[in-house]
């Protein structure tokens, strides 16, 4: 028996989930590139994220792994991209599929723009409460971060210089705002 197979049997008897189940959450990382240390790390906030979020195993796992890789985290860190998104799930319009469906197509920007995964979601957390989600959030979202972090763009002149974080966002916006 192997180190994952054994893991899968000890979770599928102490939570909700079944070995079987667990063991396509395992699969799942293993096509992500994940090694089995990495997988190992990575189990657990994950169970956490499709039980908080009604999720199947297999789909948490995936989004989890491409969101993780995508801004270039530390396998480590994976309760953080679970927690960033039970918690976006439950506070706004965002759901797993919206979340899927904009992320792959903003986070590889996001990330060389500056940003993290937990102000990018935030964004993405606010938009779909404004109706706007999916891929044509993904896609706005990505335009916003590619002139943000262009100095020369129109928006970051007007900015002052570019923006590299949701910290220095809120107020630029905020200024922005102000001079209507």
């Amino acid at each position: 028996e192997t180190e994952l197979e054994s893991t899968a049997r000890k979770l599928g008897a102490s939570t909700k989930f079944t070995a079987s189940q667990v063991g396509g959450l395992q699969t799942e990382f293993a096509k992500l590139g994940f090694t089995v240390k990495e997988i190992d790390k990575v189990t657990s906030a994950t169970l956490s994220l499709a039980a908080a979020t009604g999720s199947d195993l297999a789909t948490s796992a995936a989004v989890a792994g491409q969101t993780l890789r995508a801004f270039g985290m530390d396998a480590s860190n994976t309760h953080i991209v679970t927690d960033t998104m039970a918690q976006s799930f439950s506070r706004s319009a965002l759901d797993m599929q919206k979340f899927t469906d904009s992320m792959s197509y903003v986070a590889p920007v996001a990330r060389m723009a500056g940003f993290e995964v937990q102000g990018t979601t935030a964004m993405l957390g606010a938009l779909a409460n404004a109706g706007i989600d999916g891929s044509m959030a993904g896609t706005a979202l990505r335009r916003i971060f590619l002139e943000l972090s262009n100095e020369n763009s129109k928006l970051s002149k007007r900015l002052g210089g570019s923006v590299k974080s949701i910290e220095e966002l809120i107020p630029a916006l905020e200024k922005l705002k102000k001079e209507g």
